[in-house]
């Protein structure tokens, strides 16, 4: 491909080629085809793992225990068309069901929904990636870097430098930031536990669960570790998996519900005890299509649903997320009502239904006959749940809510990302979405069925799970609670950081909030950035040549840790945007 005979070929970085990353980048060649060729601009790629296209969450390498935690039916990754530029052709690539040879529009609705390994997943990303930049980097129109980047520095003129921990990178003319997870500050019981662990030699402390294979070594993990688990969500589950799979194997007895027995190697004589705040399970997801379709808002409930939330005079008039909740209460208690059978005697009318449900979603602790009680043993209410998941119990209110609420998920991200509400209402939204994560990114029934059959081979210990009383002693961590006690000589957390930023210790991202280059949008949420991507500056005369997609901007957006969140609107507008700066750019350097 020939040069451009422009002195200064305009450059882009992008920081983070994981999914997000990966897409954004595609979108934006795509954008780009027929406005300009590819001689005048530039793009510099950093992903500090090496994992170009799949970041460290879809790490090829990573230990197959490790399950995504969204059914491969709904996993509607799309086909990338080929593109056709100057001197470059970029190939197509299939979609995710057309790349696993399956026909999901074939398959029964009655077939089990499929969970596959995360790694799996992160092949698919690799390889589609690697076809797309490889006519890139054989044309020098983009260079990759294996480093990590720990600041950004805007200069004179709006040029940008991108500080490595190999080098500095200068004259850049805008960046996307799609970092993903980032470290945070440790909590003061964790930072306690760090100090402690530091001086003892035959414990451990773990204060991140991944990457998981980390805790799995044989210096840490031995044939009779007791290991403490803080948190009891999903990445409880895949500690769980990963510790059981390497000591022993779970044997399928029910082909139709998946429940198994754990059969443990003959020297393995090892303990699991996790712990919460609440001590309530993870539920799970329906078995399959069939039964989770009845949990389904038809076409006419989701369009009124999303004209309701997605009123701008209703968003700015809010002063709680009761206009939400009340938009989908009826949604919900029409489900409900429809269902064949119910956890107990249903109320006679959908707006006694309703009232429920507000009051719910106001207060998770609410207790009501139609919704499971908390105070029965956790084993049982485990058990209540696969047996809805699987459709061999009537359904209780609270379940129903839970998975109606995440097909509902989608149009709220998508009505309530740049809103009109005040910073305090969309934090009050936002901790709503997250109250019912419990159900609504639930796991598969086999993760619960693996936990059930773990306390039936006595390898998980339940009796400590809500908030125990924890001593430090020379031995490990005790847990004390209801007159019995246990100790571990290792400790996982495995509860992950939210996206405070204020709490945020990145490198690049607390030199970005000292330098006035973005700003919080609430004292417990994310960066500020407009509906294209592009940051707010603090210094409101500043247009900062700045973008950021993902997680670290929750709260302006909301709904952003899903890969099919990663292949969304968002990546598309920020595209759309970033080449029509370019294509102005060039316009005004003729």
């Amino acid at each position: 491909m020939k040069k451009s005979t422009i002195a200064n070929i305009r450059k882009i970085g992008i920081i983070g080629i994981g999914p997000r990353g990966g897409y954004a980048f595609e979108k934006f060649i795509v954008a780009l085809t027929n406005k300009t060729n590819l001689s005048q601009i530039h793009f510099l790629l950093f992903e500090e793992t090496g994992n170009f296209g799949n970041g460290s969450v879809y790490n090829t390498n990573q230990i197959e225990s490790n399950w995504v935690n969204i059914t491969e039916r709904i996993l509607l990754l799309e086909k990338r068309i080929a593109i056709d530029l100057p001197e470059i052709q970029i190939p197509s690539f299939p979609s995710y069901h057309e790349w696993t040879g399956k026909d999901f529009e074939k398959i029964s609705k009655n077939y089990i929904d499929t969970y596959p390994p995360r790694a799996e997943i992160g092949t698919y990303l690799q390889e589609r990636f690697q076809s797309f930049i490889t006519p890139l980097l054989e044309n020098k129109v983009v260079t990759l870097y294996s480093e990590q980047v720990t600041e950004v520095i805007v200069e004179a003129h709006h040029k940008i430098s991108i500080k490595t921990n190999i080098k500095t990178y200068k004259e850049i003319d805008e960046i996307l930031l799609t970092i993903g997870h980032q470290p945070t500050e440790l909590s003061e019981q964790i930072s306690k536990w760090k100090e402690f662990a530091a001086n003892q030699e035959n414990i451990h402390l773990f204060t991140s669960p991944y990457p998981i294979e980390n805790f799995l070594k044989p210096q840490n993990l031995l044939s009779d570790s007791v290991v403490g688990i803080r948190g009891f969500g999903l990445a409880m589950i895949d500690i769980t998996r990963a510790i059981a799979t390497t000591h022993g194997n779970f044997i399928i007895k029910d082909a139709d519900t998946k429940a198994c027995e754990y059969i443990a190697d003959a020297d393995f004589n090892g303990k699991l005890i996790p712990f919460s705040l609440d001590g309530l399970p993870p539920v799970p997801k329906p078995l399959n299509a069939l039964i989770d379709e009845q949990f389904t808002p038809t076409a006419k409930q989701r369009s009124a649903f999303e004209a309701n939330i997605g009123n701008s005079k209703t968003q700015k008039e809010a002063t709680s997320p009761q206009f939400l909740m009340q938009a989908f209460a009826p949604i919900a208690a029409t489900i409900y009502v429809a269902l064949e059978k119910h956890f107990c005697q249903r109320e006679n009318s959908a707006e006694a239904i309703e009232k429920i449900i507000l009051k719910w979603l106001e207060d998770p602790k609410y207790t009501h006959k139609t919704i499971v009680p908390t105070e029965q043993s956790v084993e049982k209410t485990m058990q209540y749940f696969i047996d809805m998941a699987t459709g061999n119990k009537a359904i209780s209110l609270d379940y129903c809510i839970g998975q109606v609420w995440r097909h509902c998920q989608p149009s709220i991200y998508e009505q309530l990302s740049f809103n009109k509400c005040s910073e305090e209402v969309f934090a009050d939204i936002i901790a709503l979405d997250e109250s019912t994560k419990r159900y609504s990114y639930g796991p598969p029934v086999e993760s619960i069925q693996q936990l059930l059959a773990l306390v039936k081979a006595n390898v998980l210990n339940l009796e400590m799970l809500t908030k125990p009383e924890i001593e430090l002693t020379e031995k490990g961590w005790c847990f004390h609670a209801d007159g019995k006690s246990e100790t571990a000589n290792i400790m996982i957390n495995s509860v992950l950081d939210s996206p405070e930023i204020k709490s945020v210790n990145s490198p690049v991202i607390k030199k970005m909030l000292a330098n006035n280059l973005i700003e919080a949008v609430h004292d417990d949420l994310g960066i500020i950035t407009d509906e294209n991507g592009y940051v707010v500056s603090k210094n409101k005369d500043t247009k900062t040549p700045i973008a950021l997609l993902g997680r670290l901007a929750k709260g302006t957006i909301i709904g952003v840790d899903a890969i099919l969140e990663c292949y969304g609107s968002r990546p598309v507008k920020w595209a759309k945007e970033a080449v029509n700066r370019h294509i102005n750019y060039l316009s005004t350097e003729k």
